[in-house]
């Protein structure tokens, strides 16, 4: 090929033609920052919060109590509500050991007694409406888990007493303090890469064993209920809090599973001069996530999404850690056609280095909203309310206008 076009250019020398050579330029920046559980060897706040880890079933429970520890001067956990007991559908069973020697809390200890600033709410998918209904009617600021319910009423009133008492409320949503996907969410709105015509994500996972195939059935798309609402969650942003005119997923089996297992989806969303696609398979490679954002003068990709070392994920019957190696720093690649200043023309390298943990960001600006020392988000109470929407739909849901 390097001969070919050598050859090209000596041909339009000779006959007396300048050669358009279109060299394209790269560029590199660093783009680190100290991470959220960094903050822990800073200056101290005026207190910790008091948090109780309401439930142990979730499979993010372990990566929330975690962060709680790695952000030794904003939260001291009082206790847990251990709920192994339920027979709700889950997919794992949680390994207690890593909860030994903190106080066993009933739920009506905690909303009648403990009284805490903060419930973390990890309870199995199924359960976390109930929970977080009672906290809200407590008066108890929340983090709670994803998803949101089979239907639009039930966190709508959640959401609703919340607003109703200005208690802080703050959805689970895992990507909301990723520096290199807000980055890209960011830019694109604000028309980095020209107008958006296409937005492409994955959520594969590989944790889809023997008990994956009836845990995803018990939801309405499967594997599209269970992990699209994150993708859902960073794409209204980049819309400008705009609605698409239609969505809904094709629903299969992954490869190996029986079929009608809903363990492999392709979400497809269409707003007027954009399209979204979402792949999540319980068969594919979780440390290849991957995000691509298409635009009329440009492109942004990152691959991988996360530094799947650092994500405490609880997988596997036995409550295991499953973790797939990923050697490179996280860095989102932006292709330009036309220089914008600072980034050139050709490829930018924006590097995000060895990401932090993927709960501490947000746990953290929680307990700052509850400590008073950051304005509790208003605009989340109808944003929250929108992912939901749009999530539902994405499951094959009717909600109706």
């Amino acid at each position: 090929m390097k001969c070919a076009s050598l050859a090209f250019v000596l041909i339009a020398l000779s006959l007396g033609a300048a050669p358009s050579v279109d060299v394209e330029t790269s560029k590199t920046f660093d783009m680190r920052r100290p991470r959220a559980e960094d903050y822990a060897s800073g200056p101290k706040p005026s207190r910790r919060v008091r948090a109780v880890l309401w439930g142990v079933t979730h499979n993010h429970a372990l990566g929330k109590f975690e962060a709680m520890k790695k952000l030794k001067n904003d939260y001291e956990v009082v206790g847990i509500v251990d709920n192994t007991a339920s027979k709700v559908m889950r997919m794992c069973e949680p390994d207690m050991k890593h909860y030994e020697g903190l106080p066993r809390f009933t739920p009506e200890q905690v909303l009648n007694e403990v009284k805490p600033d903060i419930a973390v709410i990890e309870v199995s998918n199924q359960e976390l409406i109930d929970v977080a209904l009672k906290c809200a009617k407590a008066g108890i600021a929340m983090h709670m888990d994803k998803p949101l319910g089979f239907t639009l009423e039930g966190f709508k009133e959640v959401s609703d007493i919340c607003r109703a008492g200005n208690i802080p409320l703050q959805t689970g949503y895992m990507f909301r303090a990723n520096d290199a996907i807000q980055f890209i969410v960011n830019e694109g709105r604000k028309g980095l890469i020209g107008e958006i015509f296409a937005i492409d994500a994955d959520l594969s996972h590989s944790y889809g064993g023997k008990r994956y195939i009836p845990y995803s059935a018990t939801y309405p798309a499967g594997t599209a209920y269970l992990l699209t609402c994150h993708v859902m969650e960073y794409v209204l942003p980049m819309m400008n809090e705009q609605m698409p005119e239609e969505c809904h997923s094709i629903v299969m089996p992954a490869p190996g599973d029986p079929e009608g297992t809903p363990s492999h989806t392709l979400t497809i969303a269409r707003w007027p001069r954009t399209t979204l696609t979402v792949t999540v398979c319980s068969k594919g490679t979780q440390g290849r996530r991957h995000l691509r954002v298409d635009g009329s003068d440009g492109v942004m990709e990152l691959e991988p999404i996360e530094d799947f070392r650092r994500v405490r994920h609880t997988t596997g019957e036995e409550g295991g850690m499953q973790v797939e190696e990923v050697d490179e720093e996280i860095t989102v690649k932006l292709f330009l056609k036309k220089a914008k200043p600072p980034y050139v023309r050709g490829w930018n390298y924006l590097v995000f280095g060895k990401m932090g943990d993927r709960y501490a960001g947000q746990l953290k600006e929680l307990a700052e909203i509850v400590r008073g020392e950051r304005p509790n988000p208003q605009e989340l109470y109808d944003h929250d309310l929108r992912v939901h929407r749009l999530s539902l739909q994405a499951c094959n849901v009717d909600v109706g206008e």
